[in-house]
């Protein structure tokens, strides 16, 4: 069967229409008090931008929990223009874009016959993980670990970095050791992600709670060859990126609601 993942670009330009049309006026004329005040806590871009097209996986109604692998707060380097990041194996439930496919011969849009959660099952029987998503707990604010985490924002567009929602993962990378990530722990996996511009608004990532300028100058402001462009040179070091309130909304979706988070704030150098 022929894998087609031809709905990935068409539900991501959704989700991202539906962030860009939000205006503050509109949504004190359409919203209900409940609604304003969910909306205020999250941000109102990011409220309007929760859309209903992901899938949380597996069903928490009738399906066991599921391997995957969390990219949420990983750092990769490139081959080829392909980013490879050093991701956690975890097991439970997570979200992702659909990534509808249908076994069409040649390729093209057609009846569909699985999703993400369908590849993720196969997965689940085979040496690879699929990358989604789950909120890092070491995000929300007092985690008592040597670990914590903070969101760092990268404002502007055009800045690189991994989009790893869909990544495929090879398990059998476990236990080795590869160039700038290092030891890659049992625990731990190699996913191969695309690279992605962020818009206008931006993108975000994980870095340390301390609020590390230098860790926030090394992934923010990466830019490509061309106007706009995501080539880079083999060796490039990037984050695990999403388009700014993205994490929000799937925590939102898959938790139901959204913990006190740790976040940094910086104005880039190239801004100053």
């Amino acid at each position: 069967m022929m894998l087609y993942f031809y709905s990935m670009m068409k539900w991501f330009r959704l989700a991202v229409l539906c962030i860009l049309c939000s205006p503050v006026i509109y949504a004190a004329q359409e919203l209900s008090d409940s609604e304003k005040e969910e909306a205020q806590q999250l941000g109102l871009e990011v409220w309007f931008g929760r859309p209903t097209a992901f899938k949380t996986c597996p069903d928490p109604e009738s399906n066991p929990a599921q391997e995957y692998a969390l990219c949420a707060s990983a750092q990769c380097f490139t081959i080829d223009n392909v980013a490879y990041c050093k991701c956690d194996q975890k097991v439970g439930q997570s979200i992702s874009l659909p990534f509808f496919f249908t076994n069409n011969k040649p390729s093209a849009p057609g009846p569909i016959v699985g999703d993400v959660c369908d590849l993720m099952e196969v997965s689940g029987e085979g040496d690879f993980l699929v990358s989604t998503f789950s909120p890092p707990p070491q995000l929300v604010k007092g985690y008592p670990g040597p670990d914590a985490q903070a969101i760092y924002t990268c404002p502007g567009s055009g800045n690189l970095s991994a989009q790893c929602n869909g990544g495929l993962c090879v398990k059998a990378t476990a236990g080795t050791n590869w160039p700038f990530l290092g030891a890659i722990g049992k625990d731990e996996v190699v996913c191969s992600c695309p690279i992605a511009a962020s818009p206008q608004f931006g993108f975000q990532f994980i870095g340390p709670a301390d609020c590390d300028r230098e860790f926030f100058e090394q992934y923010c402001g990466v830019q490509g060859g061309g106007s706009g462009g995501t080539s880079v040179s083999t060796g490039t070091r990037l984050a695990v990126g999403a388009v700014t309130g993205s994490g929000t909304v799937l925590t939102k979706l898959l938790e139901g609601n959204v913990p006190p988070t740790s976040r940094c704030f910086f104005v880039p150098d190239s801004a100053n």
